[in-house]
């Protein structure tokens, strides 16, 4: 019996207004720039990037249940645009030390379960942001870039939760086998907060 590979991202979503505001510059850099990525998925700031068997799905759901019980919302503020030279540019998110922690704490939680694969890492969010386009030439990305990095933009937004989501993926090469499709959404309670509280899982 065949067994499936699973890509996974955990993720916090902007809220509704925001939402649109993030997908009409997204369709800018599709419409002006070329950049075909862009609007293909909507905007999103990446906790954690990883690979696993679907047979260990439902005890990663219930991990993840354990982990969001101890986290409260997190207030996630936007305030202009970054790049990685020469091929992504993003909405920059002011860190307050609350979203690192909380990858912090994940890393050291989920590092038994999520060992990775040689060739598919495992991967924690270092530097949080919105991405606007990736996959970028570098021509797209000279072009936009000196358009976008004066551009002013600025909001905030409360994140109550964050979402799962996963796309089957090659078991040989890992390239993906198909869209990004909505495991569960976790409630940021706060319930458990206390560190204390952490050890016990």
């Amino acid at each position: 019996m065949e067994i499936l590979l699973n890509e996974y991202l955990l993720i916090i979503s902007p809220d509704e207004n925001i939402d649109k505001e993030l997908i009409k510059i997204k369709c800018e850099f599709r419409d002006n720039y070329g950049c075909t990525h862009a609007a293909q998925l909507k905007p999103h700031c990446t906790l954690l990037n990883f690979a696993q068997y679907q047979n260990m799905e439902n005890h990663l759901i219930e991990r993840f249940d354990l982990l969001a019980r101890c986290f409260s919302p997190v207030k996630i503020t936007l305030d202009g645009f970054g790049q990685y030279p020469f091929h992504t540019i993003y909405g920059k998110v002011e860190d307050d030390k609350k979203l690192s922690k909380m990858v912090k704490i994940m890393r050291l939680k989920l590092k038994p379960v999520l060992k990775g694969f040689e060739t598919f890492k495992t991967t924690y969010m270092s530097d949080p942001h919105l991405t606007i386009a990736r996959r970028m030439t570098e021509a797209q990305f000279d072009q936009a870039w000196t358009e976008w990095k004066k551009r002013k933009f600025s909001s905030s937004f409360n994140a109550a939760n964050i979402l799962l989501l996963k796309r089957p993926i090659n078991e040989i090469d890992f390239q993906p086998q198909g869209n990004y499709k909505e495991v569960k959404h976790f409630e940021l309670t706060g319930q458990e907060e206390k560190e204390e509280q952490l050890t016990l899982f």
